[in-house]
Order: structure tokens, then C-alpha cells, then sequence
């Protein structure tokens, strides 16, 4: 499956974000992956804010991915970009990697603990409410 990275300005704000689930406003840079199925006749492609952006993606057998369209973007938006893939590059090890996956066990346990703590309290108030029933009290 060929693979390639492309940059430029939101076409649209229908565009959604893959790592922040935030539409891409119109004319905000946007950076996607895209992967040239052949046969299915249809390019899937993943969009990213520029600042959401994370890792880069690398192609079949670990080779880089070529960047397209980066010179129809103006040359501050162009530093810009570049300076992003650099970053990324820098900070994209394993040590990073396991920060975020860290992160990503923190929040669901957080999602957890939220959710218990609503059905206990669902529970008790169901509970206070049988034991006033029981009494006579309604």
C-alpha cells in the first residue's frame, strides 16, 4: 500500500482532526496521511491539526514517507511545518511513546473512577429511597 504525507490549508471546516476530534477550520493548516489503496478506487486519508500531530508515520519496510503540496503553502506557514516535523521528529521516541500511553490509561481510569462514583451515588439514593418507602415515610 502506498503511503504519503500531505500539507496545506483546509479546503472546508468539515475536515475532522484524528488526533482531537476537532474540526480543521477553514484555511488552518492541516496535515494528513494518506494511504493509495489501489483497487478501491478512493484515497483514505487521516487529518491532523498541526499542532495535534504526534508522530511521523513511516511507510512499508520503515522508509520515509514523502511530503507533498508543502510548496503552495506561504513561507511562514512553510517554517512553520518544518519546524513541527522537526520537533516531532526529536521528541517522537519510545520514552514519548510511553508518556502518552501513560496519559491515555490515566484519562480512562479517570473515566472509570467518574463513572463508578455516579452509580454509587445512583445506588445510594435508590437505596435511601426503598428504606423510606419501606418506613412509611412517602
Amino acid at each position: 500500500m502506498q503511503q504519503y504525507l500531505e500539507v496545506g490549508y483546509a479546503l472546508s471546516n468539515r475536515a475532522r482532526c484524528t488526533g482531537c476530534f476537532q474540526n480543521i477550520a477553514k484555511n488552518e493548516i492541516r496535515f494528513g496521511h494518506v494511504f493509495v489503496a489501489p483497487g478501491f478506487g478512493y484515497d483514505k486519508k487521516h487529518w491532523y491539526h498541526l499542532t495535534c500531530l504526534k508522530f511521523i508515520p513511516k511507510g512499508d519496510r520503515n522508509q520515509d514517507v514523502p511530503l507533498i503540496n508543502i510548496h503552495c503553502l506561504k513561507s511562514e506557514d512553510q517554517k512553520k511545518v518544518h519546524d513541527r516535523l522537526d520537533f516531532v521528529k526529536k521528541n517522537c521516541g519510545k520514552k514519548f511513546a510511553k508518556e502518552c500511553k501513560l496519559m491515555e490509561k490515566q484519562d480512562d481510569q479517570c473515566e472509570y473512577i467518574k463513572a463508578d462514583k455516579d452509580i454509587f451515588s445512583t445506588f445510594i439514593k435508590h437505596m435511601r429511597h426503598k428504606q423510606q418507602k419501606e418506613l412509611g415515610e412517602f
